[in-house]
């Protein structure tokens, strides 16, 4: 017979089990909850009868926006001494302020102390959480609807007096007791009612209104008026007049009545109606303000200041044709004050940090040909383009598109393999003249594609082609200081320079002959960037394909002309380093791939291949002699 012992639990024990347990169920359903809810609006939170419980902030806030949406196009009614007013809500601004509203939803529930957030939770599992509509209404335009009803409702309306023109003439408007919209209450009513999220019918308080102003005072104001209205009046500057006439002057002419302390009756003229009278005549009277500009003398390069230009102040003026209104000779001085500042200020420019020539490259041509007209032309496009730090600079997107509107013309361009006029050929000898200027001046190669064809005016893989739109050149300016692109070029070349910072060190260089130099022209300091640059042999030669026959009848049979030598195709790898202080910095290296060149002849038509016609003269065989380039040793720079 076995024995075990056994604890009889109390009746209060059990109970605290129970009750421990319940509670621990309940924190684990508010952590469930508290974690679903996360980004989320917790509970059964309403506003104006919607529910927001449950949606993220986005969704909220486009539900507020429908929210306002249904308040703003509700008319709001009111009563003022028996008459019935409505009042759309736009006409005085209401403004439902939704992330105001969801900011308050988003923290219901998850303010306090945890033990204040699990009792909030607690107490809500079934109740909703009513959270106030938050808006606002123009207090400027709340004014101009309350004197609008005055006027046009209330029976016998006060009257505050004033002066107004009738016909041109200055009239007086003497003051009147009489009753008014109570402002402060009305603002609040009004509000109040246009929040409301059932419909409500508002009352506005009405009061007897004595006015502030004496009729000793509105004639003292008619006579004033009177008097700057009464004839024209001449503003001068430097010998020159401008005579505001009298239409003018009633015109710009205004009289607000301040019926607070002290009660007055401002006169004067409305300077948005004198900047309309000043704007046909500001061109005799102002300067126009001056650019400050980088100006280039040789390889250095300088500011010259801009200014502030002159211009009429249309608010001092109204002031001084009142004072000149109210003189004995109705004159005054037009009043001309130092006006806008330049687009490029001097102290733009010198933050810049442009200080020396960095990088120079020249390329040569044949003078007078049409592709040298082009070359011009994109150099002027280019000159004096600046590239911030860290800017990417796409020649074809500051350049845009070739056209003959733009100053280009057609000449020669590779298409599919042969040389045929486009407009704007030649531009790519531009292009490989300025990316020798990025290469040599050490900035970053973002974009550049090398000719598919080698050229001897250009450096062997050192080159870059354009169109429009691809190939593109684009470079990005690494440094922490501007790039100022300089062009110069005359009938036989074409010089790109590049103006920036780089401890004093300049480089220049040129192809001419078939030869690429490279040159220090000052050494710099010990933390400029040396740029090395490398060409290998050629390799991985190709010999060109067969020739290509184009007909022309113009030709005699025995004459067949040549339009396109033969060369041969190859690769070379091009290697750029960087160093400062003899530590390589920056490498990169690639490879580029010049194809071999087919000869192209033009021929009679019955000496095309394959041809059954009859030649009209006994034709001679022609033999096309190949023709092909002659491989250059490795080319190595440093700079």
């Amino acid at each position: 017979m076995h024995e075990y012992f056994s604890f009889r639990k109390s009746p209060r024990t059990a109970s605290a089990i129970l009750l421990a347990g319940v509670v621990l169920l309940f924190v684990f359903a508010y952590g469930m909850t508290r974690l679903a809810s996360r980004g989320e609006v917790m509970g059964r939170v309403e506003v104006a009868d919607t529910q927001l419980g449950g949606l993220d902030r986005d969704t909220a806030l486009g539900t507020m926006v429908q929210v306002e949406d249904s308040f703003t196009s509700r008319t709001a009614v009111f009563m003022i001494e028996g008459e019935t007013v409505q009042l759309p809500p736009p006409e005085v601004g209401l403004d439902i302020d939704e992330n105001a509203i969801v900011g308050t939803a988003m923290d219901v529930g998850r303010t306090g102390n945890p033990f204040g957030e699990f009792w909030w939770w607690l107490t809500h599992i079934f109740a909703s959480h009513e959270i106030t509509l938050l808006g606002s209404v123009d207090p400027a335009l709340v004014d101009l609807t309350l004197t609008q009803w005055e006027t046009n409702v209330i029976a016998e309306p006060a009257i505050p007096g004033g002066i107004v023109l009738v016909e041109g003439e200055p009239t007086p408007v003497y003051p009147a007791t009489g009753t008014g919209i109570l402002r402060d209450h009305a603002q609040t009513e009004i509000l109040r009612v246009m929040l409301a999220t059932q419909p409500q019918v508002g009352s506005l308080i009405t009061r007897v209104i004595e006015p502030a102003l004496t009729p000793e005072q509105v004639d003292e104001a008619l006579i004033i008026a009177q008097q700057l209205l009464s004839a024209p009046i001449n503003m001068i500057h430097d010998g020159t007049t401008l005579t505001v006439d009298s239409g003018e002057l009633k015109k710009a002419f205004v009289a607000n009545t301040i019926t607070n302390s002290p009660a007055r009756i401002e006169l004067g003229f409305d300077p948005v109606v004198i900047d309309e009278f000043l704007n046909p005549i500001r061109s005799e009277f102002e300067l126009q303000p001056v650019n400050a500009e980088f100006h280039i003398d040789g390889d250095t390069i300088s500011i010259i200041p801009g200014s502030n230009g002159t211009e009429i102040d249309a608010e001092e003026t109204a002031d001084r044709l009142f004072d000149a209104g109210m003189s004995a000779d109705r004159e005054g001085v037009l009043p001309l004050v130092e006006g806008a500042a330049p687009d490029v200020t001097t102290e733009y420019l010198e933050s810049l940090n442009v200080q020396h020539l960095v990088s120079q490259f020249t390329t040569y041509y044949d003078c007078c040909q049409p592709r040298v007209t082009n070359i011009h032309q994109i150099a002027r496009d280019v000159d004096m383009a600046i590239v911030l730090p860290g800017e990417t600079f796409s020649l074809n997107e500051h350049v845009g598109e070739r056209t003959e509107e733009g100053g280009y013309v057609p000449a020669g361009t590779i298409v599919a393999g042969e040389i045929e006029d486009t407009v704007g050929g030649g531009v790519s000898q531009f292009t490989t003249t300025m990316y020798n200027a990025i290469f040599w001046g050490g900035y970053e190669d973002v974009e550049h594609k090398a000719h598919s064809y080698y050229f001897s005016r250009y450096p062997e893989g050192i080159e870059a082609t354009l169109n429009w739109r691809t190939p593109d050149l684009k470079f990005k300016n690494n440094r922490d200081h501007a790039v100022v692109i300089d062009t110069v070029f005359s009938d036989t070349s074409i010089t790109v320079r590049f103006f920036g910072e780089n401890d004093g060190r300049t480089l220049k260089g040129e192809q001419s002959g078939g030869k690429l130099r490279i040159w220090v022209d000052e050494e710099g300091g010990p933390e400029a960037r040396h740029v090395k640059g490398t060409v290998s042999e050629r390799f991985a030669i190709t010999q060109p394909g067969e020739p290509r026959f184009e007909p022309n009848p113009e030709i005699p049979p025995e004459e067949p002309k040549q339009t396109q030598f033969e060369s041969e195709g190859w690769s070379v790898r091009v290697t750029r380093r960087i160093l400062v202080n003899d530590v390589e910095v920056e490498s990169q290296e690639w490879v580029v791939r010049y194809a071999p060149r087919f000869a192209v002849f033009e021929v009679h038509p019955c000496m095309m291949p394959d041809s059954t016609e009859t030649c009209p003269t006994t034709t001679t065989t022609t033999t096309i002699p190949p023709t092909t380039t002659t491989a250059p040793t490795t080319t190595s720079s440093e700079g």
